[in-house]
């Protein structure tokens, strides 16, 4: 195939959204042996093709890296991760392209190269933590939560780790809070609300329906409404009072919350900060008086 068939495959792909599937398939006749054979397992396989690495797909096609280079070529992409992105906006097409799947899973992955991809994310995330986080807003947030008669905390899967660290936090210096893992509980509980509570909803991609309920719940008792997203637009923040923000680092569909949970946990450290320094001296005797009780509850009798 000549540069220009390449670029011509590229904008069918890009700007008519061509199923890659369907060019592979076109294409078939005029591949070799071993392209054929990529092509025959991506289009049987097309969803364990988007985890392979190029090694991997070569060794699951009975085929070899150089077809597979080969085979990307020929169909019109400049490179694997190109192929990738195609194929994946091809069988995910009708979602939207921050549910796409993450792309960077790969197996036998090794240790060091691991370590080193998840502290970058790490560093990458928190360093732009400061640019979707607004001062003002946060400030806003922590005395609501200070000043509320009750702060219940919503959010499931990783989203509710994040919530029961902040419970466990506003618990340790005496602010009334509460907290449940089960999110049909969490939905009664929103029933409960009222005016002089907060609702502290916890959602990275902003879209749960279940969070999505409690926030309606939350609205409809007037209790102030705080949530914890992903940038960008999402249902959740439309029904903030106080919308706190961390970067999109991760796809909704994604390895395990990784980055965006760092994220969000470091809001709520933020969060804790803020609101032990409006009354530092209670902050300290209440956290004296559980360290005391829980050592002691801990020492055989």
């Amino acid at each position: 195939m000549s540069e220009t068939q390449g670029e011509k495959v590229r904008s069918m792909g890009e700007e008519t959204k061509s199923s890659a599937l369907d060019i592979i398939r076109s294409m078939l006749p005029g591949m070799s042996e071993a392209e054929r054979k990529i092509a025959l397992f991506v289009l049987n396989e097309p969803h364990k093709a988007l985890h392979y690495n190029v090694v991997e797909l070569s060794r699951n096609s009975s085929s070899s890296s150089a077809a597979v280079i080969r085979f990307c070529k020929r169909i019109g992409v400049g490179g694997y991760n190109e192929f990738k992105l195609w194929l994946a906006k091809d069988v995910f097409r009708d979602e939207e392209e921050k549910f796409l799947p993450d792309l960077d899973l790969e197996s036998r992955t090794p240790a060091e190269r691991t370590i080193h991809d998840v502290i970058d994310y790490a560093r990458h995330s928190l360093g732009d933590l400061s640019r979707t986080l607004d001062p003002a807003m946060m400030d806003l947030a922590a005395t609501k939560v200070h000043e509320a008669a009750m702060t219940m905390l919503f959010g499931i899967g990783a989203s509710g780790i994040v919530s029961s660290d902040f419970h466990q936090k506003l618990l340790r210096i005496g602010i009334p809070a509460s907290y449940t893992f089960d999110s049909h509980a969490q939905i009664t509980a929103a029933c409960s609300l009222k005016p002089t509570h907060v609702a502290f909803i916890v959602s990275y991609s902003g879209e749960t329906e279940s969070m999505l309920e409690v926030a309606r719940q939350a609205k409809a008792r007037r209790a102030s409404v705080i949530t914890l997203t992903m940038e960008g637009a999402n249902k959740l923040r439309g029904y903030a009072d106080i919308p706190l923000v961390v970067p999109a680092s991760e796809r909704v569909y994604r390895r395990g919350a990784e980055t965006s949970r760092l994220s969000q946990l470091t809001v709520v450290d933020i969060l804790y900060r803020l609101i032990v320094s409006r009354d530092v001296e209670s902050a300290i005797e209440a956290l004296e008086r559980s360290m005391e009780a829980t050592h002691r509850a801990r020492r055989p009798k």
